[in-house]
């Protein structure tokens, strides 16, 4: 396994990274929010460009390109099913013939309904990209332990052994390489599962050792909330507002079957901004700008 393949958090300074884990969780959830309602075109590629722009303004364009790209094969994948699957649709394109009695038609909106459905997939998969990317997973899961504060911890455990397991599987691999004759894979790989397993008792010992196995729920901690943190939560309630309501309202309308059709009124350019200008809220005007310290 590579390090592509693994997403980890790191603190910038940023008003995205500084403002509270759960006020950035729910911007991202926002932008989330326009693949789940919408299947309008030019609806979800505003969305991937206001993703993508809060992510170069916030410095971690890069991971969530990496993520887009670790979710492309998944949406090839929808784009080439869903024209072998969908028989609707009026334009055949191409006769596949017939096979234990199911006539395989491939119709040309069967094919662009599989586009916007990859589409989707890679827009929500960049929302999350940016969500673990200026999230910090400990600050997420102290905001949940005095509800479920063992399941807090599993998962803040979780997030952090990943890396160091990708490092140790890496590091059995070079190292099977490097021999006269290498070691199969799957060895390797039981080799990473004994590793794990075996680091995953020590920590349980060492949690245990340490009185979490008896851990009682912990005191509120009341924090006041910082400009950025408000910044960024009036960007989140106005995203979500616009997405909920614009759909309620109808716009961004698209449908592949039998005709596609889909509008084209100025109200779809007014969301198609919005999504967009969503994505450089948090950082305009000066007290933006002006540093990122808590007050």
């Amino acid at each position: 396994m590579s390090s592509f393949l693994t997403q980890t958090y790191r603190r910038r300074a940023t008003p995205m990274h500084t403002a509270r884990a759960g006020v950035a969780a729910a911007y991202c959830m926002a932008f989330a929010l326009v693949p789940t309602l919408y299947q309008h075109p030019a609806t979800l590629l505003a969305a991937g460009a206001g993703v993508f722009l809060a992510a170069t303004l916030a410095g971690v364009w890069r991971q969530v390109r990496r993520a887009m790209l670790i979710g492309l094969p998944l949406a090839i994948v929808i784009a080439l099913v869903n024209p072998l699957v969908s028989q609707n649709g009026n334009t055949v394109v191409l006769r596949l013939g017939t096979l234990l009695g199911h006539r395989f038609d491939v119709t040309l909106e069967a094919v662009l309904f599989g586009l916007v459905a990859g589409l989707r997939v890679l827009v929500l998969i960049a929302a999350f990209g940016l969500f673990n990317a200026v999230v910090d997973p400990d600050e997420l899961m102290r905001a949940v332990r005095r509800f479920s504060y063992r399941s807090a911890l599993t998962a803040s455990l979780a997030t952090r052994l990943v890396p160091v397991l990708v490092r140790d599987a890496t590091r059995m691999n070079e190292a099977a390489r490097c021999r006269a004759k290498p070691a199969h894979r799957s060895m390797v790989a039981r080799a990473a599962l004994a590793s794990a397993l075996d680091r995953a008792v020590d920590v349980a010992a060492a949690l245990e050792l340490r009185g979490y196995g008896s851990a009682v729920r912990p005191a509120r901690v009341r924090r006041p909330w910082s400009r950025h943190d408000l910044r960024l939560a009036a960007a989140a309630l106005a995203l979500a507002i616009v997405v909920v309501g614009m759909r309620i309202l109808g716009v961004g309308e698209f449908k592949p079957y039998p005709t596609p059709t889909m509008t084209a009124a100025p109200s779809d350019l007014v969301l198609a901004l919005a999504l967009v200008s969503a994505g450089a809220l948090p950082f305009v005007g000066d007290r933006a700008r002006l540093g990122v310290a808590r007050g």
